[in-house]
């Protein structure tokens, strides 16, 4: 009877020792006394603490702590397993060696017959690999100039990286969590622009497959902005929705480049075009006006009309230019001028047709701007356009202010006609300067495609806008010296 008492006596403490053995070599194991102080750590809790086990036995897990979670992560651990309930959370803890490294845990109450917890019991899983794989994804994705946001199967937000909270303008502390809905409820958010973003997850859903998307985004000086937007749903394996990817990419330089691509494609055919047919034009039309002329002094009673016709030759000799000046523009002659004696001199020509349409020049250019690398003539060629379509579109008379504003951090200067006229249809603002694009009855936008490409050339960019509350700002942005420098494409003060 004792033999066989022994024997089983035996075959449980092998029974015990084979599972210790097996916990050691798949688990970390502790156990801890209801004050947290330990009472057992296996071998494998030794090797990864890099403490023997004589110096954890009775320590506190603070020995351990890496400081890195918060005091509330801790309470709501010690109120869980205080209360008999078992815990599960990832944990950063610190070696003795100062190597940080991440815990899968689990903590096990072991209760009285009381129900009351008389020690704990925890079983952790060493997941620093996958952790540190993790921060650096992280990282990637906070620091991506791409918006990256990431919903929930249910549309809660759980990420947004830096790009996004910057763009949508979210409040970081309180967004995760929320629907878009709620989100754009708050203070100071962007929300037209969130709701753009979002407009189409629905539908994303229901194709259940990757989506990409173009999305206009208006800012606040009327310029869009477009974000090309791929969207990706995620589904369990049962098909049920786990989350959806959102990455948005700003292409507005890209399409800004393409249509300039588009724009100077047009314009050399119709530079090729024009050279072909300006001559053939110019030849006979030389001829009519030479006989219109012998016409006005030959019948006098008819001038008004023969005036009229004399008129029209004018406007179609002066497209015929045009289209010359496209084709063979003039050899540029660069060098550091002053805008401000450019402006001077466009203002001295454009004078005497201002008070004929009685319009008022207001002239705020200091002399003291940075002289600029440019060719002056063609600049005033540029200026003159501009300063007479602003006094062309006050019928009625009105006031054009010139500003010349210094934008030392770009290296630039920029001038600004403000009109007080009709001003500009919005479809039509973005289109300017490209050909036979006009806001004139008879106009054909030649002109403004001249006047544009000059800008171009001198590495510069020319923008319109509305003006407020009526009328048209006509801005000239030039680099101080366009070997080395280059425009931004934002207008100065926006």
């Amino acid at each position: 009877m004792l033999k066989e008492s022994l024997q089983s006596l035996e075959l449980i403490v092998k029974r015990l020792t084979d599972l210790n053995t097996a916990l050691d070599k798949a688990l970390i194991v502790a156990i801890t006394d209801v004050r947290g102080d330990i009472t057992f750590a296996n071998t494998k809790f030794c090797e990864i603490s890099k403490y023997s086990r004589e110096e954890l036995l009775g320590q506190n897990h603070r020995i351990i702590n890496s400081g890195y979670h918060s005091k509330e992560f801790f309470r709501d651990m010690w109120r869980t397993i205080a209360n008999g309930r078992i815990w599960t959370g990832e944990v950063k803890n610190r070696a003795k060696d100062g190597s940080f490294y991440w815990m899968d845990t689990i903590i096990v109450p072991l209760l009285n017959e009381s129900g009351k917890p008389y020690q704990y019991v925890s079983f952790r899983n060493d997941i620093t690999a996958r952790k540190l794989e993790e921060e650096k994804i992280d990282v990637l994705i906070k620091t991506m100039p791409d918006v990256v946001i990431f919903q929930d199967g249910t549309g809660r937000w759980l990420l947004a990286n830096a790009a996004a909270i910057d763009l949508f303008q979210l409040n970081k502390d309180t967004y995760q969590g929320l629907q878009t809905d709620e989100i754009v409820k708050q203070d100071s958010v962007r929300s037209t622009w969130l709701h753009k973003f979002n407009a189409t997850n629905e539908s994303v859903w229901e194709l259940a497959r990757s989506v990409r998307e173009e999305i206009l985004l208006e800012q606040a000086n009327g310029v869009p902005m477009t974000f090309e937007v791929t969207k990706a749903p995620v589904f369990h394996s049962d098909g049920q929705r786990s989350g959806l990817i959102l990455i948005g990419r700003d292409v507005t330089r890209r399409h800004q480049a393409e249509e300039a691509l588009r724009r100077s494609e047009t314009i050399a055919a119709i530079g090729q075009l024009a050279s072909g047919i300006a001559h053939e034009i110019r030849n006979p039309l030389a001829g009519i006006k030479w006989a219109m002329e012998s016409l006005r002094s030959k019948y006098p009673d008819s001038l008004d009309q023969l005036n009229m016709i004399m008129d029209e030759l004018d406007r179609i000799d002066s497209i015929v230019g045009e289209l010359l000046t496209l084709a063979k523009p003039h050899e540029a002659q660069h060098g550091y001028v002053h805008i401000h004696d450019v402006l001077q001199g466009v203002i001295t020509l454009m004078t005497g047709n201002a008070r004929k349409n009685n319009v008022s020049i207001q002239f705020v250019v200091p002399d003291t701007l940075p002289r600029i690398h440019c060719d002056p003539h063609q600049l005033k060629q540029v200026f003159i356009n501009l300063l007479k379509n602003a006094i062309e579109a006050m019928p009625d008379g009105g006031t054009v202010r010139i500003e010349g504003l210094d934008d030392p951090r770009a290296r630039r200067i920029v001038v600004r006609l403000t009109d007080e006229g009709t001003g500009i249809p919005e479809h039509l603002l973005q289109r300017l300067g490209q050909p036979f694009i006009s806001t004139k009855e008879k106009g054909t936008g030649l002109g403004l495609m001249v006047t544009k490409k000059i800008v171009q050339d001198h590495h510069g960019a020319l923008t319109f806008r509305k003006n407020d509350p009526r009328g048209t700002i006509a801005e000239v942005e030039l680099p101080y010296d366009w070997l080395h420098t280059a425009p931004s494409t934002v207008p100065l003060g926006e």
